[in-house]
């Protein structure tokens, strides 16, 4: 959420943002909500002093005074609930080299890394490799649960653990705190984090109150709602272990079959809460970015990262650069991580403030991104590691992980 304040000084600006970010919110009409609102809230104070003031004998002044304040306390509260409503709406402008655009396909690669490679046979796609060796049964997934839903067999369960156990290994290497939280979460979690109003459809409800979170981001996020940390605490540095539900409503006709985009899945998720300050979270949206190409070139697979556009952006984002990894029976990289950072966008909807060192009260500044997402980065994984004879080779640094070097295991 953004500051009124901020609103109220910089409308063009916010505008624009909007504009950039294909987000249709009238911001004409918030500020017009705004300005009503104050003038109702200076009435309702009158009032109030008004009718404090009066003495029992004055009867008949008193019960008018009610009446008017009953009036405009209800108009007050009609008034805020539209205001709130679009507040939640304002995206946050994004940053001036944020590029413009409306889809991936407007997203701008900066860097890239290895080189994809050169089979001397006819690679196969990673969907005919898993059924072959007996690693995936999409039938039977769909079978279970439906449409998006699959059954991962065998050495992909192993090679999935390992991976999730490796990136938690990894970041706890460079100190971060780990944390397995609840993905059952509030409302006002989902709220806070900016996934509500705009994700509200493909969140999955469990109750009244409780959803299925879509990202370990929420909960860990949400962990210090309505707190003031100190600013010695900064920045607090977390990886969170989580499955993940998303029910995917507007990516019909998108990657239909296999495991790229799916209703359930498990990740690990970096982030990050540092003091009210651009060049420091510019500085951690750097470092993130860096662990995640550290992890992927561990991994030795060959990957861009692209510095997203405006349209592709959420509501709370900045600016994000998102890394691809090379899927050769694709010819094309496909994202497997989402670096991003949101200034105060998140902390001042979950009122997570610090206190700085010379005792004012700030909110703090948030970012994250992605560890590992699994299933999705087997489809790199088993396509640039296939081999000649059918088999799968794993990547060195979760061998160890695994007992074996090959799939189908010695």
């Amino acid at each position: 959420m953004l500051d009124i304040n901020f609103i109220r000084q910089n409308p063009e600006k916010v505008k624009q943002g909007c504009q950039k970010k294909n987000v249709d919110v009238d911001i004409d009409e918030l500020l017009g909500l705004d300005k009503a609102r104050r003038v109702l809230i200076q009435e309702t104070e009158r009032l109030r002093a008004e009718q404090k003031k009066l003495g029992k004998e004055d009867l008949i002044k008193a019960s008018s005074i009610k009446d008017q304040l009953k009036t405009r306390l209800k108009r007050l509260s009609e008034i805020e609930k539209k205001f709130n409503d679009l507040m939640l709406q304002v995206p946050i402008p994004p940053a001036a080299d944020v590029p413009e655009g409306r889809t991936e396909d407007d997203n701008v690669p900066i860097k890239s890394w290895g080189k994809p490679p050169k089979f001397e046979f006819q690679p196969k796609d990673y969907i005919s490799l898993m059924e072959s060796l007996n690693l995936l049964d999409l039938e039977r997934g769909a079978k279970i649960g439906g449409f998006r839903q699959y059954v991962l067999c065998n050495e992909a369960v192993l090679l999935e653990q390992a991976l999730l156990r490796w990136s938690l290994d990894f970041l706890m290497k460079k100190e971060f705190s780990l944390f397995r939280p609840s993905i059952l979460v509030k409302e006002s979690a989902l709220i806070g984090t900016g996934m509500f109003p705009q994700g509200k459809g493909d969140t999955y409800k469990i109750d009244d109150d409780l959803f299925l979170s879509g990202t370990t981001e929420v909960p860990l996020m949400a962990y210090h709602t309505n707190e003031i940390l100190e600013e010695k605490e900064l920045p607090k540095k977390y990886v969170g272990i989580s499955v993940a539900f998303r029910r995917e409503v507007g990516s019909y006709g998108k990657d239909v079959k296999g495991i790229f985009r799916i209703h359930e899945f498990w990740q690990t998720e970096q982030v990050v809460i540092c003091k009210n300050d651009e060049n420091e979270s510019i500085k951690w949206h750097e470092e993130l970015l860096k662990n995640s190409e550290e992890m992927m070139q561990a991994l030795e697979l060959p990957y861009r990262v692209v510095n997203v556009c405006g349209g592709e952006l959420s509501s709370g984002q900045v600016k994000r650069y998102d890394i691809e990894a090379w899927v050769p029976s694709q010819e094309r990289y496909r994202e497997t991580h989402s670096d991003s950072y949101l200034f105060d966008f998140q902390c001042r909807r979950l009122n997570i403030k610090y206190k700085t060192k010379d005792g004012k009260t700030e909110f703090c500044y948030s970012l994250n991104n992605t560890g590992i997402a699994v299933p999705r980065i087997l489809i790199p994984i088993i396509e640039n590691y296939q081999r000649k004879d059918g088999k799968v080779d794993v990547p060195k640094v979760l061998q160890k992980y695994l007992g074996f070097k090959t799939i189908p295991r010695k």
